[in-house]
């Protein structure tokens, strides 16, 4: 027989077992009803510019040496270039009175850049191509490599290994001197081979003369202004004879070399001694130097003659 006090100690066990049962299922029904929480959306991934590509070392040129000033013509404008700079197909060279350039083209060809020259670059699936403007270019061109320089309607290409230079000058001429291997000249309608030691010369886009041997001496003769004479204005002309494909200075100033061989020059003169420098380079490279002198004086003062006359009177 169960007791009072039983009875009690059992009905208090089962309402805290149900009560225990209400709240594990009150927290099973809160797990499963919450909202999960939301993880932060992943940032989309940074994408870099991609580098412009870099130009092809068949499309470039690299300069090995620039004394003086030397530019290249980019976006309409002319900039300073360097040793150790890299030069486009695109550019333009050019370099001033008294500067040097060597650009490499590849492993075993250059072309060097004398004073007072402009020249475009560009590439051919043989090789380097270059547009020269005025001025001397020298040449050397080693293994299989090809080399074309065109100039004033003219076109020269080495046949094999090549030691050539070329000479333009503003008034159409185009000479070509052969200094190891052979070069191909045309020019009006012809083509024909310049062999080593020889040269030859186009005449504003005539045909090419025949080659030359490149003569031993370097011809150089000069008519200076009379010595005895009394200068006393403020210049003086300089004559003289050298080969046809010569690049000819008095003073540093450029004497075109007409198709005779001569030239002219005129020298502005201070009071005093004045010297006259004259400097003539063949195409081969070669060159001879002559230098006078020619004095100014100042120009005589009127003789004043005295007149005798009373000046109050005037």
């Amino acid at each position: 027989m169960t007791t009072a006090p039983n009875r009690r100690l059992g009905t208090a066990l089962l309402a805290a077992a149900g009560l225990a049962a209400i709240g594990a299922a009150a927290v099973v029904s809160r797990r499963y009803l919450d909202p999960l929480p939301r993880r932060p959306a992943a940032a989309a991934p940074r994408v870099e510019p991609s580098p412009p590509p870099a130009p092809s070392p068949a499309s470039t040129f690299q300069v090995t040496l620039a004394t003086g000033t030397v530019e290249a013509q980019r976006g309409g404008r002319w900039v300073p270039i360097q040793n150790g700079d890299t030069l486009t197909r695109t550019d333009v060279v050019r370099t001033a009175p008294g500067a040097r350039a060597v650009l490499r083209l590849s492993a075993g060809t250059e072309i060097e850049l004398r004073e007072r020259v402009e020249i475009g670059l560009d590439r051919l699936p043989s090789g380097a191509a270059l547009d020269l403007r005025h001025g001397k270019v020298v040449a050397h061109v080693s293994g299989a490599d090809g080399l074309e320089i065109t100039s004033h309607d003219t076109r020269t290409a080495n046949e094999g290994p090549a030691h050539f230079v070329v000479l333009s000058d503003d008034q159409g001429r185009v000479s070509v001197a052969a200094l190891a291997g052979k070069a191909k000249f045309t020019a009006g309608g012809k083509s024909l081979i310049v062999p080593e030691g020889t040269e030859s010369s186009s005449e504003a886009g005539a045909p090419p003369s025949d080659p030359e041997r490149i003569p031993e001496e370097v011809l150089l003769e000069v008519v200076w202004p009379n010595a005895e004479q009394r200068h006393t204005v403020s210049e003086t002309q300089v004559h003289g004879r050298a080969a046809r494909a010569s690049v000819v200075t008095v003073n540093g100033s450029p004497a075109p070399v007409g198709r005779d061989g001569q030239f002219t020059a005129t020298v502005p003169l201070e009071t005093g001694k004045n010297s006259i420098q004259v400097r003539a380079e063949e195409v081969s490279g070669r060159a001879r130097e002559a230098t006078g002198t020619v004095v100014r004086h100042n120009p005589a003062r009127p003789a004043l003659t005295p007149e005798a006359a009373d000046l109050w009177k005037k």
